[in-house]
């Protein structure tokens, strides 16, 4: 099933960046030296990318982010897929207004910004592919939408999700991350599945799976401990410690192959 689309994630951060926005021709330049910044983002576009080829991309008509957030993979399919239709699904009031601005702006005819939850939606059995791309995390485990997704789907359709393994490696110590990890107990009060528990809820909402993986050991972790720490010293040195992160995650996607670990887990299910 693998394409030969070419996928270029983060273009979009010059509108979604609040820094960028302010000084849109140094977030251009930023972006084509450095690529997109929030090395996080970056990873998991990877991760999602390399699920892509799974799929038969080819075929489909119909695609929704669910939880588009700031829209970084709704435009990147928008563009890579500009014969498809793209919906942007958002419930955040301040993320729906940016992607609607980034839609007019860019004059996107191939996406539209949904404002609501999916059980909301009315076009039962239609989209070919729903996405999810650490959400979930986000959403109390009684409130996930895998059966809602699953009536949004078309018959043989697909639904992936990634998101973070309830359990972690780290490197460093705890204590040395105290700010985020608060920021993970407001946050993620959804981190409740490992591989197994995940794969096992989406057959509970009817799915066969397709594809179950882990992602994200111990080398992209160290990446994301150093970024961690050089955004402590502002945005040049961020900027100076980037290539060397991106080069750590480089070496993470040729060697990583556990079946029995890793910070991120993702499933493809098939309706």
């Amino acid at each position: 099933m693998a394409s030969d689309v070419t996928y270029a994630y983060g273009k979009s951060q010059v509108f979604s960046s609040p820094r960028m926005r302010k000084h849109p021709a140094i977030g251009r330049f930023i972006y084509k030296v450095f690529g997109y910044t929030s090395i996080g983002n970056w990873a998991r576009a990877n991760v999602f990318i390399d699920r892509l080829k799974l799929l038969p991309m080819k075929d489909f008509r119909k695609i929704m982010d669910l939880g588009a957030g700031l829209g970084e993979f709704t435009f990147m399919m928008a563009e890579a897929h500009p014969e498809k239709q793209i919906t942007a699904l958002e419930i955040a009031p301040d993320r729906i207004a940016l992607l609607q601005e980034v839609v007019a702006k860019q004059n996107y005819k191939n996406v539209t910004v949904f404002p609501d939850y999916i059980a909301n939606h009315k076009d039962d059995n239609s989209y070919d592919f729903i996405f999810s791309i650490d959400v979930f995390e986000h959403i109390l485990k009684e409130q996930m939408p895998f059966e809602d997704a699953y009536k949004k789907l078309k018959p043989g359709g697909y639904l992936m999700v990634k998101m973070p393994n309830v359990t972690q490696i780290t490197i460093f110590p705890d204590k040395w991350f105290e700010e985020h990890n608060q920021w993970l107990e407001d946050e993620h009060i959804g981190q409740v599945y490992n591989l197994d528990q995940l794969v096992d809820r989406f057959k509970q909402a009817g799915f066969s799976i397709l594809h179950a993986s882990y992602s994200d050991g111990w080398i992209s972790r160290l990446g994301w401990e150093i970024s961690y720490f050089s955004a402590k010293g502002g945005s040049v040195i961020q900027l100076a410690f980037l290539p060397l992160v991106k080069f750590i995650y480089l070496i993470e996607r040729m060697t990583f192959r556990s079946k029995k670990n890793g910070n991120c887990i993702q499933v493809i299910g098939r309706k």
